[in-house]
């Protein structure tokens, strides 16, 4: 709340209370340590000092098998080495999986059904769009990782639609949809944003405020950049709330999940 007021200058937000996480420590997925010189492990922030360790007491188990395993071997190379539980994508996807699902079942509630097309960006392999599908006549995601977007068409249905591109193209991107003789105006869109933590680019701001969907979903990684974008976005969306989560347990991140929806 405090970073959103003072950079976003956002007054009387709508906030709801923050989801936790059930585990507050085992619960990452995957790990990036770093070989050097003989020690394998995290740099200390802001500095070039790598720290060894022998167990990241935030990671499942299967990933400190997975590190006690290189720390094992009798030569390492150095460089960076992920680690990741055998179940977890090899494309961005969220570390905290039992989060990962609240933060799913938030979104839903936010949705509404009987809806005729859903605008996913930064969509990844579609973690949102998938979930949401039977909400939606179509379905268009759009990601600039390409690697990401074929795994989303593997098993993709009629009523999705994968683009590999730069998201700040996407009124083109969806004008150019094959929307399967669906006529609509593009105000009838829901739209998903999930961008990196440096947030929306100016273009894709803008193309959003053109876009002007009737529903919009901010998730952020970081409350900085939110507050930045939603001070821009108030002045075609209304907030209608904001909700943290603890998807980063004992450390200095949080999740958040901002509704808006189109000023009248």
């Amino acid at each position: 709340r405090d970073v959103l007021q003072r950079i976003g200058k956002l007054k009387d937000l709508p906030m709801r209370p923050i989801i936790p996480s059930p585990e507050q420590y085992g619960y990452r997925n995957r790990i990036t340590v770093h070989a050097q010189d003989g020690a394998i492990g995290f740099f200390r922030r802001d500095s070039h000092r790598l720290i060894d360790i022998e167990r990241c007491p935030i990671s499942r188990d299967e990933v400190n098998r997975a590190l006690a395993e290189l720390r094992a071997q009798p030569r390492v190379r150095d460089g960076n080495y992920t680690l990741r539980v055998s179940s977890s994508p090899r494309i961005f996807s969220q570390t905290n999986d039992t989060v990962a699902k609240a933060l799913l079942d938030l979104i839903d509630t936010l949705v509404a059904p009987n809806q005729q097309f859903l605008i996913d960006a930064y969509c990844g392999a579609g973690f949102f769009a998938k979930a949401l599908l039977d909400k939606f006549e179509r379905v268009i995601g759009i990601d600039w990782d390409r690697f990401a977007i074929e795994t989303a068409k593997q098993n993709a249905t009629a009523k999705e639609i994968y683009i590999a591109g730069d998201i700040e193209d996407v009124k083109a991107a969806v004008s150019a949809a094959d929307l399967g003789g669906l006529r609509v105006g593009i105000r009838a869109a829901t739209t998903i944003v999930d961008p990196p933590a440096t947030g929306l680019t100016a273009n894709v701001r803008k193309a959003i405020v053109d876009l002007a969907p009737q529903t919009l979903i901010y998730v952020s990684c970081n409350p900085a950049t939110l507050a930045r974008d939603l001070k821009e976005l108030q002045n075609k969306f209304t907030i209608n709330s904001v909700t943290p989560l603890d998807m980063f347990p004992q450390t200095a991140e949080i999740e958040v999940v901002a509704h808006l929806q189109t000023s009248n």
